[in-house]
């Protein structure tokens, strides 16, 4: 059995506009955890009352997915994001911050194009551990959503995190982004489940709730669980009901039955 978390940037819509508004729909079906994108515009102080006054917790915050980690020249860029994004993170009680790569670069080989990203993740590792902070690596699909993206395939995410060697630094599996770049979750996940940190789910073709594509769910939790993960699975979906409880319904069974 895995708690689900939920994204409030894609679900629960219709509770609101507000995150604040959409964390109380959250906790209203007994979901205690949820995740945000990025902090810019957004009001610590009040999303840490909507947090407290439904005992719910956030469980990701997103750092600028933007920045060009292949670029050095990017990365006081990267270090001045991600020291604003732990603070709110720690403001929040937020235990993990999500890092992508931005796109990689055509004219630098893919190799020192990792080595860059990974010299740009071990500079924030202290400040992520003066925040009681996990970083999570983020591979998205260049194939579908994210054309040009340097974590493209879950190994490049999981090869930063094992270069960087850091208890603070761990990758977060998405599954949707793994077979939409044309990976097998049933032969990548056993090999990185090491150092997966979350696992996040979304069904295959168009991004909606499991339950409104193809993909088997009952194998796939099934063989997350059997790999060794027993942490949280957090759904991020464009739920394609009006409903997001109702969206949630397949998901939440599947998860009980696990």
């Amino acid at each position: 059995m895995f708690e689900l978390s939920t994204n409030i940037e894609y679900m629960f819509l219709d509770a609101g506009v507000e995150l604040e508004q959409r964390i109380e729909a959250a906790a209203k079906i007994g979901i205690r955890k949820v995740e945000m994108f990025s902090p810019e515009n957004r009001n610590a102080k009040s999303l840490s009352i909507a947090l407290r006054d439904n005992n719910v917790m956030m469980w990701t915050v997103l750092n600028d997915p933007r920045t060009i980690l292949a670029d050095a020249r990017n990365h006081p860029q990267f270090v001045d994001n991600f020291k604003r994004t732990a603070q709110f993170a720690a403001e929040l009680g937020c235990p993990h911050v999500v890092c992508g790569s931005g796109t990689g670069l055509p004219f630098i080989p893919r190799e020192p194009s990792l080595q860059a990203a990974a010299d740009a993740i071990a500079s924030v590792v202290d400040i992520a551990a003066d925040h009681d902070l996990v970083i999570l690596l983020e591979a998205v699909n260049a194939r579908v959503d994210h054309p040009g993206v340097l974590f493209s395939a879950t190994s490049d995410s999981y090869a930063v995190a094992q270069r960087v060697n850091s208890p603070q630094v761990k990758i977060l599996y998405d599954l949707y982004h793994s077979v939409a770049e044309g990976e097998s979750p049933l032969a990548v996940f056993p090999e990185v489940v090491d150092r997966v940190g979350h696992v996040q789910l979304a069904d295959f073709p168009g991004r909606g709730e499991p339950g409104s594509g193809g993909l088997d769910w009952a194998s796939l939790l099934r063989a997350i669980g059997q790999a060794g993960y027993d942490g949280v699975i957090g759904v991020e979906c464009h739920p394609t009901v009006s409903s997001t409880t109702n969206a949630l319904e397949r998901i939440r069974s599947l998860v009980l039955e696990s």
